[in-house]
Order: structure tokens, then C-alpha cells, then sequence
């Protein structure tokens, strides 16, 4: 990803992702745990949201919902309980991308 991007637009991508990776693999009714109150909000309310991250949100939920999963299926979690995503969000910079 080049240039900036802010902090929530860059969970949401990251979602994005995990969403498009789950559809791909076929897996059903896959669960979003993000340590990020203020996007599991949007996630759950993404029909309110006309921002850039809202529209976003809704077509996570589309991913997700195409693959069995509901609104219930979006959870917060505590950033201790994400603490492996951290790590490497962190240390990505100092890995060759082979590696991550």
C-alpha cells in the first residue's frame, strides 16, 4: 500500500482482506475479530456510514455475509487477544515480505 492512510482506513483494508481471503478459500461463516471498537461500530452500522471507510465497511460485510456470516459474526476484542497481529504489523517492515 502506498502513501498514508489512517489509522482506521488501514484496519478496514486489512479487513477487507482477511474478508476477500476467507470468500476465496471458500471457508463459511468466518468471524472478524478486530481490536478496533470504533470499526466493529461501522461494520455493524455500515448502511449510516457514506464516509470512505463506511463504504468499505459495507462491502466487507458483503464479503462476509456471501459466505454465511452475520452482523453477530463482527467482533471487538481486546488488543491483548490481537496481540500476533501487532507483532507483525510492527516487525513488517524489518521482514522480507517472503517471510511475512
Amino acid at each position: 500500500m502506498q502513501g498514508t492512510v489512517e489509522v482506521e482506513m488501514g484496519e478496514a483494508l486489512a479487513a477487507e482482506f482477511g474478508a476477500q481471503l476467507a470468500h476465496q478459500l471458500g471457508y463459511q461463516s468466518p468471524i472478524l475479530e478486530m481490536d478496533s471498537l470504533s470499526l466493529v461500530k461501522k461494520l455493524k452500522h455500515s448502511n449510516d456510514d457514506h464516509t470512505e471507510v463506511g463504504i468499505l465497511c459495507r462491502r466487507i460485510v458483503s464479503l462476509l455475509q456471501a459466505n454465511g456470516s452475520n452482523s453477530d459474526s463482527i467482533a471487538h476484542v481486546r488488543r491483548t487477544a490481537n496481540n500476533a497481529a501487532h507483532i507483525m504489523a510492527h516487525c513488517e517492515t524489518h521482514w522480507d515480505s517472503r517471510e511475512v
